[in-house]
């Protein structure tokens, strides 16, 4: 751990778990202020991030084994939200009693996927928005903006001191932002991924009318959960969405065709529980669950067969 007591005091030491688009991104931009280590399953030589100013060849530790690695200051949780549990190990041993983790996933309650066994004050959940794909394993292609949107306070404000530029940028109401990422993700993401197709898709005048009956549950439940999203959120979605570039995809329909586990649980299954849990229908959302889980237990490294969401 860092230690504040000196007048030059070491750089504050981050561990990226996970190097995919996230990961790589947040771990090449950090290691210009800090001494950081590149947590993997799958090991590479060197990161390398291909962006529109420049190629970043980092300075970065990658490891592939939790025992070689102590508690550090700060943890970027990068990897995909389905892969959380398999992070357990990582997290034991990088996490101590001053150590903050930052949950740069998608969804919502992000506290509650890493608590236990991070402790709940030492959390700082994150909503990501970045242009960025992983071509193999160590490189990255960054093709346009970049930065995390976190809650507002001390720990954003020493977050932006490790990441340069406008990569942190606090929000007082954090909860808006998470719920209406949650909102397009849900839909996008899951029409997508079940039709096999691009984004274009939603210019079909039937999917577009299933993309906003499912947002339209998204915002009944957020709001129930205390959260004031704008009524019309689904219709500028849907419109912004139809005017997107032709060819456009989703971290969901790449997942797809690569045979990859989904993110549904995330996404859209937890629309449904959080539904659940207020007494809020949510049929459309429900039916596309069930649709997700048995593509993504049919996937390599997917559930058992049968076994649901």
């Amino acid at each position: 751990m860092t230690s504040s007591g000196s007048d030059n005091p070491a750089p504050a030491t981050v561990a990226v778990v996970g190097a995919g688009g996230v990961g790589g991104f947040f771990a090449a931009r950090a290691a210009a202020r800090a001494d950081v280590t590149v947590c993997v399953r799958t090991p590479f030589d060197r990161l390398v991030v291909h962006s529109p100013d420049g190629d970043l060849t980092p300075a970065v530790r990658i490891t592939t084994e939790p025992a070689s690695v102590g508690p550090v200051d700060w943890v970027l949780l990068a990897t995909k939200a389905q892969q959380t549990a398999a992070a357990r190990p990582w997290l034991d041993a990088l996490v101590g009693p001053g150590t903050v983790v930052v949950v740069l996933q998608n969804g919502v309650r992000h506290t509650e996927r890493v608590s236990p066994p991070v402790p709940a004050d030492q959390v700082l959940p994150a909503v990501v928005y970045i242009n960025a794909e992983p071509v193999r394993p160590g490189e990255i292609v960054h093709r346009n903006y970049g930065y995390a949107i976190v809650p507002a306070g001390d720990r954003a404000d020493q977050l932006a001191a490790i990441l340069p530029g406008e990569l942190v940028r606090p929000r007082a109401d954090f909860a808006v932002q998470a719920w209406t990422k949650l909102v397009v993700n849900a839909a996008v993401n899951s029409v997508t991924a079940l039709t096999g197709q691009r984004i274009d898709v939603l210019r079909r005048d039937d999917v577009g009318a299933l993309a906003l009956g499912l947002m339209r549950e998204c915002v009944a439940v957020a709001r129930a959960d205390g959260v004031p999203i704008d009524d019309d959120l689904p219709e500028f979605t849907l419109r912004r969405m139809r005017s997107q570039p032709a060819g456009a995809g989703t971290s969901m329909l790449y997942d797809r065709l690569a045979g990859r586990p989904l993110e549904h649980e995330a996404l859209i299954g937890t629309v449904v529980r959080i539904g659940a849990e207020h007494g809020v229908p949510t049929p459309v959302c429900a039916a596309l669950t069930a649709l997700l889980a048995a593509i993504s237990d049919a996937a390599p490294g997917g559930g058992a067969p049968g076994g649901g969401a």
